[in-house]
């Protein structure tokens, strides 16, 4: 697909502990790496960000969600407020038509209680873009605003792309109220998206949905912890095109795991991939995938049984015996290298520090984002990258939940930005306060109280 996303911004209003908070998305230049290393005390808004593009890749997918997770979701609206706000910004480049679009989408996340049983809704949703090209540009306006009793609105938009057919009308009635059942969205829904058969709205929608399916990826600390409970989850990206594979695996490590003979080429490509960085990274080590013997699948196909192992120095053994540090490392490495070289992938990792080696993980960084072109998000606690990394692919979450999210000024390319940041949590430099500061005297005390009859 010869068309290019790109996120631009991020806005969360009202999202657990971050009353308003934005996210502008940089590269140091146009066709360079998009990073975005997010920073702060504990609690203070940093997953918050990631978990906003589980919504939002969980909304451009137009899939219903399912009950447990909506109800995780629901415990994320701000005690303050009846509902949650999301906007996402994106650059989508046409190639074929040599045209640009400046793309927003919005939604907000509201409680219904139906039953004696609270639900989650995705409503209000809207899309506005504008484009530009060689011979023509068009303003910015809203094509697409959920936020009505009709199907959507601006009417004059509505009647152009839909046009007069009543049937139409009520089939999309059912639709959105339908996609508040069942808390998707109705803007990507197969309804609409049948409805508008044509036309840049439609182009729009259509590349939206693709990047969602195949190019936004969310690696949430849930996954990765399945590394402890010896599950490998392995997500893989490969063959940008009309043929690209994007798709997540969980491979038992202490026991072989069933796959058909499809995953099991899309295992073999994976692992190729990675056997080309991965030592480089971590010296004399490969990994491999045994193959068995065979089995029936519950749909009837032929499969395999298989199992990773790891190879060092001529010695191969089960990759179980590897340290978690490593293992991780493989299960996001090829999304990494797709990070690298392609440009429309957005990869999000939460904790990306967690058990990799500050040095590694500060090297691994610097070499995307001086060379690759895709875009990483992740948060962290090891401040590592603070020295490898441009200063305007740091962000720092602040105190201040009306303005939770900023980018430090006033630092020069002499400032080592780790000892920057060290010192505004004590000094208080910039325009809002990055540290909620602690007393230790108050720590020892609470620590003594709190012992009770056993402190001595």
């Amino acid at each position: 697909m010869n068309t290019t996303v790109i996120l631009k911004r991020i806005l969360l209003e009202n999202y657990k502990n971050v009353k308003k908070g934005e996210i502008p998305l940089v590269r140091k230049d146009e066709n360079g790496a998009c990073i975005a290393g997010i920073y702060g005390q504990n609690g203070s808004g940093k997953t918050a960000i990631i978990e906003a593009l589980v919504l939002l890749r969980h909304c451009l997918m137009g899939y219903p969600m399912p009950q447990d997770i909506a109800n995780y979701f629901i415990s994320c609206i701000n005690v303050d407020s009846e509902s949650a706000r999301l906007e996402f910004e994106f650059a989508i480049e046409d190639n074929n038509n040599e045209t640009s679009y400046k793309v927003v989408y919005s939604f907000t996340l509201k409680k219904a209680e139906s039953e004696h049983l609270t639900r989650l809704v995705i409503c209000n949703e809207k899309i506005s873009y504008s484009s530009k090209s060689k011979d023509s540009a068009t303003k910015f306006v809203d094509y697409i605003d959920t936020d009505s009793e009709a199907p959507f609105v601006p009417k004059a938009k509505y009647d152009a792309l839909m046009g007069k057919d009543k049937n139409k009308k009520t089939a999309l009635l059912v639709a959105k109220k339908m996609a508040e059942v069942n808390t998707a969205s109705f803007i990507f829904s197969k309804e609409m998206y049948d409805s508008i058969v044509h036309g840049e709205t439609h182009t729009i929608l259509e590349r939206l949905a693709w990047y969602g399916a195949r190019e936004l990826f969310v690696i949430r600390t849930a996954s990765t912890g399945r590394i402890n409970l010896n599950d490998m989850p392995l997500h893989i990206s490969l063959d940008h095109g009309e043929n690209h594979t994007s798709l997540s695996l969980l491979l038992a490590l202490r026991r072989s795991t069933p796959v058909s003979s499809i995953v099991l080429e899309i295992l073999k490509k994976t692992i190729n991939s990675i056997n080309i960085v991965l030592p480089q990274i971590i010296p004399n080590l490969k990994v491999d995938l045994k193959i068995l013997g065979k089995e029936l699948m519950p749909d009837g196909t032929l499969g395999y049984i298989v199992q990773l192992t790891s190879c060092k120095e001529g010695h191969e053994f089960p990759l179980v015996m590897e340290s978690d540090g490593i293992k991780k490392i493989i299960s996001i490495l090829s999304l990494l290298i797709d990070v690298y070289n392609n440009r429309s992938i957005t990869v999000a990792i939460d904790e990306l520090d967690s058990g990799i080696f500050e040095y590694l993980l500060g090297e691994i960084l610097r070499v995307i984002s001086e060379k690759g072109k895709g875009q990483l998000l992740f948060t962290s606690h090891n401040l590592r990258p603070l020295e490898t990394l441009d200063k305007n692919f740091i962000v720092f979450t602040t105190t201040n939940p009306m303005n939770r999210y900023i980018r430090f000024s006033g630092v020069k390319t002499t400032n080592n930005l780790r000892d920057f940041y060290y010192r505004d949590i004590i000094l208080g430099e910039q325009s809002e306060p990055v540290y909620e500061s602690t007393n230790n005297s108050e720590i020892a005390l609470a620590f003594k109280l709190a012992g009770g009859s056993n402190a001595s």
